[in-house]
């Protein structure tokens, strides 16, 4: 039995997943704050980096977990999409280790970006019985899908705004 087979089952895992979904947003916090987090003093630096944690971290889970969970299904996946969601905060794990490499060198918060991508293509192949390639292009075609949303959305916005000058 896999390491993620256990996703398989039906259980609450709330805790965790958010948990591991405050993670993935302190990470992306870190990485998009760089130095900026740097100058603020210690209190005004972890009060950042809560409240920039909670809110991308669900940004993170929920709309990265939409993306999954359109494209899975249609790769041949289950329709269970938070089974697929729980997939991707399980990814999440190697970003845990986030704020001690960002001290460190800030660069390194490369390393467990790479490590959560590789687990959330292992986790998809294991849960949904898939071979390394397809659950590699459901992450790919994730991404695709939630990149064109947003050049849309900005498409439309640029024009709006140049409607209303």
């Amino acid at each position: 039995m896999g390491r993620f087979a256990h996703l398989r089952e039906d259980t609450d895992r709330s805790e965790t997943v958010a948990v591991l979904a405050f993670c993935a947003g302190v990470a992306v916090g870190l990485a998009v704050g760089g130095d900026e987090i740097r100058d603020l003093d210690r209190v005004d630096g972890a009060i950042w980096l809560f409240v920039t944690g909670l809110c991308l971290g669900f940004v993170v889970y929920w709309v990265g977990g939409w993306a999954l969970g359109f494209v899975v299904p249609r790769l041949g996946g289950a329709r269970e999409k938070r089974r697929t969601r729980h997939v991707l905060a399980y990814s999440f794990l190697p970003l845990a280790f986030a704020f001690p490499l960002w001290l460190l060198w800030p660069w390194l918060l490369v390393l467990p970006a790479a490590a959560s991508l590789v687990l959330l293509v292992l986790g998809l192949r294991e849960v949904e019985g898939w071979s390394a390639a397809r659950a590699a292009t459901a992450v790919v075609l994730s991404a695709v899908w939630l990149a064109t949303l947003v050049v849309c959305v900005l498409s439309v916005l640029g024009i709006l705004h140049g409607a209303f000058e």
